[in-house]
C-alpha cells in the first residue's frame, strides 16, 4: 500500500470504519485501508480498497443522498445474484465476501468482493485487440452470455428474484413511472423542473406495449457489453462479468440486443464519428465491408453461435421492438443522470456528458417507431 496517494474529493469514504468493519468479514484483510473511487460512473460508485498487504479488494455503494427511484441502485439485489451465480461451478463472477446494509458504516449500503486481474475493454472497437482475438473476445463474449441464460433461475435460489410472464409490459410501466418521477425533479440552482425526456416518450412506450414479445425467462444482466466484463490478462476470453445492479429474472431479448448494440446502434453526436457518444456503439469495423479485415464477426455469426447454446432464436420474437426498448430504457436511465445532476446528487463531475444521449435514445426509438408504423399502415391499405 505503499505505493498509493490519495487526493481528497467528495466521493472520499471514511476508511477508518470502513476497515473495522471489513476486518470482521473478511479475516485476512490488514489495516489500515486506503479507498480510492473508480472512474466516473453514474449509478453505483465503485472503489478500490487496498489493505496493508497489498490486497486489493472492490467496493460497490448506493450513491449518497436521496435516490430518486425506489427501484434504482439496490446494491443487495446486485450482491444475491453475484453471490447465487458464484455456486455455478465455473460461472465468471467476482468472489463477494460482505454486504452492509448499516448505513453508519459510510453512509450508504455497499458490498465487497474480489479484485480480479485482467483487462476491461473500453473501447467498442476493440483497437487493444488483435483482428485475431477481436473475434475470439466477441464469440466468448456472446457464448458466456448463452451460459448465464441457459442457467436455470430457481436451480440457484432465485424464486421470487423476478416474475417470469409480462416482461416488456411491466418495463414498460415501470420506465413510465420513473420518466415522469424524474421530470418533476427541480434544479437546486433555478428551481426549474427538469422536464420530461422526449416530446414522445409516451407514444414510444406505447408502441412497446401494443408489440411485446412473446413471454420467454431467464436472468438477464441487464447492461451486458465489454466494458463490464473482465477478460483473461493474455487470453481473449471472459473471466469475470461485472456490474449486476440491472439484474433480475428478465425476458433474453433484452441481454441479446444490447450485447450486439455495436453493430446496429452507432449514431453518433454532432461533430462527426470523433464525437463518439456511447459505450456500447462501434464504429466502421462494424460495416460488413469492414468485418472481416478488422477482425470482427457477423452480427448474425455471433446469434447463430447464441441460438445454437441456447436453442432459442432471438431475431425471430420481435427483434426490432426489443431494439426499441432498449432505446427508450437507455434514455430513461440518462434522463435519471440528469435529474440527479440538477438535484446535486450526481456521482460524478461528468454527469453533463449524459445530456445528450437521453434526447439520441429516444430521438432513435421514435424513428424506429415512425417506420414500424409506416410499414404496418402500407401493409393495411394492400
Amino acid at each position: 500500500m505503499s505505493g498509493i496517494t490519495k487526493t481528497k474529493t467528495h466521493h472520499d469514504l471514511d476508511d477508518g470504519a470502513l476497515g473495522r468493519y471489513l476486518q470482521q468479514h473478511i479475516p485476512a484483510l490488514k489495516l489500515p485501508i486506503v479507498s480510492t473511487k473508480i472512474g466516473y460512473g453514474q449509478s453505483n460508485p465503485t472503489y478500490f480498497v487496498d489493505d496493508a498487504n497489498d490486497t486489493r479488494y472492490i467496493l460497490r455503494k448506493k450513491p449518497s443522498g436521496t435516490i430518486i427511484s425506489p427501484v434504482a441502485h439496490q446494491v443487495d439485489r446486485e450482491y444475491r445474484v453475484i453471490k447465487a451465480l458464484g455456486t455455478v461451478e465455473g460461472f465468471p463472477v467476482p468472489k463477494v465476501y460482505c454486504l452492509c446494509m448499516d448505513l453508519s458504516v459510510i453512509g450508504t449500503a455497499f458490498y465487497v468482493m474480489e479484485y480480479v486481474q485482467g483487462r476491461i475493454i473500453t473501447d467498442p472497437d476493440l483497437k487493444d485487440l488483435s483482428p485475431t482475438e477481436r473475434r475470439s473476445a466477441w464469440f466468448s463474449l456472446v457464448a458466456t452470455l448463452a451460459w448465464l441464460h441457459s442457467i436455470d433461475p430457481d436451480s440457484i435460489g432465485f424464486q421470487g428474484f423476478g416474475k417470469k410472464t409480462g416482461f416488456y409490459t411491466r418495463h414498460c410501466n415501470t420506465f413510465s413511472r420513473i420518466e415522469a418521477q424524474q421530470a418533476k425533479v427541480k434544479d437546486v440552482t433555478t428551481g426549474e423542473e427538469l422536464g420530461r425526456a422526449h416530446p414522445h416518450f409516451d407514444e414510444i412506450v406505447d408502441y412497446i406495449r401494443r408489440n411485446v414479445p412473446s413471454d420467454r425467462a431467464s436472468i438477464v444482466h441487464g447492461d451486458y457489453k465489454f466494458d463490464n466484463v473482465i477478460l483473461h490478462p493474455t487470453e481473449p476470453r471472459v473471466i469475470a462479468i461485472l456490474d449486476w445492479e440491472l439484474s433480475t429474472i428478465g425476458h433474453p431479448l433484452l441481454d441479446t440486443v444490447y450485447v450486439v448494440g455495436p453493430y446496429w446502434n452507432r449514431a453518433s453526436l454532432p461533430g462527426g464519428p470523433a464525437a463518439k457518444a456511447r459505450d456500447d456503439q462501434g464504429g466502421e469495423v462494424y460495416d460488413v465491408e469492414n468485418q472481416r479485415k478488422a477482425g470482427m464477426p457477423g452480427m448474425d455469426e455471433l446469434m447463430d453461435e447464441y441460438s445454437r447454446i441456447v436453442g432459442w432464436d432471438p431475431r425471430r420474437d420481435r427483434w426490432e421492438v426489443a431494439k426499441v426498448f432498449h432505446l427508450m430504457r437507455g434514455g430513461t436511465i440518462t434522463h435519471g443522470i440528469q435529474a440527479r445532476t440538477i438535484s446535486g446528487q450526481a456521482s460524478s463531475e461528468f454527469s453533463h456528458t449524459y445530456f445528450e444521449h437521453t434526447r439520441r435514445s429516444l430521438d432513435a426509438a421514435y424513428k424506429m417507431v415512425r417506420e414500424m408504423k409506416g410499414k404496418e399502415k402500407a401493409r393495411s391499405s394492400l
